[in-house]
C-alpha cells in the first residue's frame, strides 16, 4: 500500500530515509547526478516493487526508489550496528 505525499518539501536521500524510517520512497530527484541525491518525495509505501511498478507508469522523469532508515540497517539478514 502507498500513499501521495502532498506539498513535500526539497530534501536529500538521507533526509528522506530519516523522515520516512520503515518505508520505502519514491523521490523524483533533481539531476542524474548518482553521488548527491536530492529532491522532492513523491509517494511513501510499504511495498518496494509497488513504488518501482509505480514509477515506471507514471511520467516521473527522474524518479528513484529509496529504503527508509530502518530497513538501510541489515544487510542480507545479518543486523549491522554497534
Amino acid at each position: 500500500m502507498y500513499k501521495k505525499i502532498e506539498n513535500s518539501a526539497r530534501m536529500t536521500d538521507n533526509e528522506a530515509c530519516q523522515a520516512y524510517p520503515d518505508k520505502y520512497i519514491l523521490m523524483q530527484r533533481d539531476s542524474q547526478n548518482t553521488f548527491e541525491q536530492s529532491g522532492i518525495v513523491l509517494y511513501v509505501g510499504d511495498d518496494f516493487s509497488e513504488l518501482f511498478a509505480l514509477q515506471v507508469d507514471l511520467p516521473v522523469l527522474s524518479g528513484v526508489v529509496i529504503e527508509g532508515l530502518n530497513f538501510r540497517r541489515s544487510l542480507g539478514g545479518v543486523v549491522v550496528g554497534a
